[in-house]
């Protein structure tokens, strides 16, 4: 499954637990996560470490690129890194566990399954 930042953050509070389950997160969650933290390169360890963290590859690159245009093409607008994200998850075939339906919920269309 892929972490989303939002749940990343949750489980780092406490508030939740990490699902047991193979877990990822993608790179863009890692840059999410540590850009806000006075020790990013510790947090920065401490995730790579935790997380195998799934690269911007070219098939990812490719899926979200054909999405933006298709949604662009609607008149619908997504946020790239929630794009890159959501991406990411369907070129894996992995569910995403976020608590941001809303954010992603224009990427279902495309295979994108949510972890619930």
């Amino acid at each position: 499954m892929l972490i989303d930042t939002d749940k990343l953050i949750d489980i780092e509070k406490g508030v939740e637990e990490l699902p047991e389950a193979e877990n990822y997160i993608s790179v863009i969650t890692l840059y999410e996560y540590i850009r806000g933290r006075i020790d990013y390169e510790e947090a920065k360890r401490v995730l790579e470490d935790a997380f195998t963290v799934l690269p911007l590859s070219n098939d990812v690159l490719v899926k979200a690129t054909e999405i933006w245009r298709d949604l662009k093409l609607k008149g619908y607008v997504i946020d790239d890194r929630d794009l890159l994200i959501g991406a990411t998850a369907i070129v894996h075939g992995l569910k995403l566990h976020t608590r941001n339906y809303k954010h992603f919920e224009r990427l279902v269309q495309y295979g994108l399954e949510f972890y619930t």
